[in-house]
């Protein structure tokens, strides 16, 4: 992997380590009181998704790391752009567009890492 795709993929990494963390550590109904989109998906999918983030941030970050593995890296960038999608999706339909432009950005930077360790 070259230095600015490890860079992207290492913050990329702590980034849905962290939001993945929140998703199963603050209780639902706290998140849907502070987050509007929360209420416009079911308790077990938003616990599925923080789960989902925190395994993609593994697949990012460890198996450069442990110089092993290198084939998981792109899988896990790839599967946080397919959730960076549906995130997409969702703030669409409720115009929320910062947090549209948020998970654009991190769509992009997966698909930079995913395209980067292709190979």
């Amino acid at each position: 992997m070259t230095g600015t795709a490890w860079i992207v993929a290492f913050c990329l990494g702590m980034f849905f380590l962290a939001t993945g963390a929140m998703k199963l550590i603050v209780p639902f109904e706290q998140g849907r009181a502070h987050v509007g989109w929360i209420g416009d998906v079911p308790a077990g999918r938003y616990r599925l998704i923080g789960w989902l983030e925190i395994t993609g941030a593994i697949g990012l970050v460890f198996p450069t790391l442990v110089d092993a593995f290198d084939w998981v890296v792109p899988i896990a960038a790839g599967g946080l752009a397919a959730i960076m999608v549906g995130a997409m999706s969702l703030h669409v339909r409720r115009h929320e567009w910062g947090s549209l432009l948020l998970a654009s950005v991190l769509l992009a930077g997966c698909a930079f890492v995913a395209v980067g360790n292709l190979g």
